[in-house]
């Protein structure tokens, strides 16, 4: 699931301490975005700035014109600038250092702490005077916070990066969900910010009331067909006359009634499944046609289906008694999960229009 980008200002006393040396003091979508008079107004005085993905592409070295217009905007302000890197390619970052007019210093690589502490070091400044800019929290966000530095975290400019980042990446997808509780949004804003983590549990919090609500009717359908009505023993009797090798497994009338029962319920069921699953579970109302939805949503059901006759008729039939309900549970419980991966991922998949 794709991390929607929230910015803003964080706050440690929002969530567990065991998240606070991940989490940056703000956020930004872009360098040029960070205040640099409220830098200088908090006492900060030394800038220290990663290089991929946050002020140029991996690999590039054509900067934007906002970006130089910001770094030359720090240094006429007063700040020192230092570029803290954990690239492998010295000599591009020789040229880059001098093309923007800014020093490195060269250390263990982040998130050990000691490229932050050389930079403090060269220039004379304690942690609380300095800032770390990057993109990454594993690295850039997490050496700042072992330093003692404020950190701001940016998104990075472009997805192209280093093969061995997408390590970092998979961790900082599952940091995000309690990272962005910390975030301090205006109240006028405060239902914008949805995590994947937060909208994943209310898909499975609604998928299992309807799922609920559909088993309820797959057991009634089930229960007046098998013991409501003549229907399963009539056509149980016929099946074992008319094909008594295929219901050889079946003892008596009801068993080999029962995958016919169930494919019969499970109708029924499913009608309620896609109506309350497409408008309230997954929401997928959007611009794509509720034809095309269903057409993705049987497809799913056809697997369903042959899962939960298969299922129920096993173990009504190794069950003495042949007992409805538990033979219904056991079934709808296995296929449950199916369903539910299945209709989240492609029946009623994000509308990417």
């Amino acid at each position: 699931m794709k991390r929607e980008w929230q910015s803003g200002r964080f706050e440690k006393s929002r969530v567990n301490s065991a998240i606070h040396p991940f989490l940056p003091v703000q956020a930004t979508d872009a360098l040029e975005n960070v205040d640099l008079m409220a830098l200088w107004d908090s006492g900060k005085r030394l800038i220290l700035i990663d290089v991929d993905n946050t002020i140029v592409r991996w690999k590039a070295e054509d900067f934007e014109e906002s970006t130089l217009a910001w770094l030359q905007r720090a240094k006429d302000a007063g700040f020192s600038l230092c570029i803290l890197s954990n690239t492998s390619r010295v000599e591009r970052l020789d040229r880059i250092c001098a093309r923007l007019g800014i020093p490195t210093v060269r250390g263990r690589r982040k998130p050990s702490r000691n490229m932050y502490e050389l930079a403090l070091q060269k220039f004379d400044r304690k942690p609380n005077e300095a800032v770390m800019i990057g993109d990454q929290l594993m690295t850039d966000i997490l050496g700042a916070n072992r330093s003692g530095i404020d950190a701001i975290w940016v998104q990075r400019i472009h997805h192209n990066e280093f093969k061995g980042t997408a390590i970092n990446r998979f961790i900082e997808r599952l940091l995000t969900g309690p990272i962005y509780q910390a975030l301090v949004v205006p109240e006028s804003e405060a239902a914008v910010v949805v995590t994947p983590q937060q909208t994943l549990i209310k898909q499975l919090f609604r998928f299992l009331v309807v799922g609920g609500t559909s088993f309820l009717i797959d057991y009634a359908v089930k229960l007046i067909l098998l013991r409501g009505t003549g229907f399963g023993d009539t056509v149980g009797a016929w099946l074992i006359d008319s094909v008594p090798n295929l219901f050889s497994f079946a003892k008596e009338p009801q068993g080999a009634a029962a995958p016919v029962v169930a494919i019969l319920a499970w109708v029924v069921a499913s009608i309620n499944s896609f109506l309350f699953n497409r408008a309230w579970t997954f929401n997928a109302k959007g611009s794509e046609l509720g034809a095309g939805q269903a057409k993705r949503f049987w497809m799913v059901a056809l697997v369903a289906v042959t899962l939960n006759a298969g299922l129920y008729t096993l173990v009504v039939n190794a069950l003495p008694g042949h007992p409805i309900l538990p033979s219904s549970i056991i079934a709808s419980g296995v296929v449950a999960i199916w369903n539910f991966w299945a209709m989240r991922k492609f029946a009623f998949r994000a509308d990417k229009s």
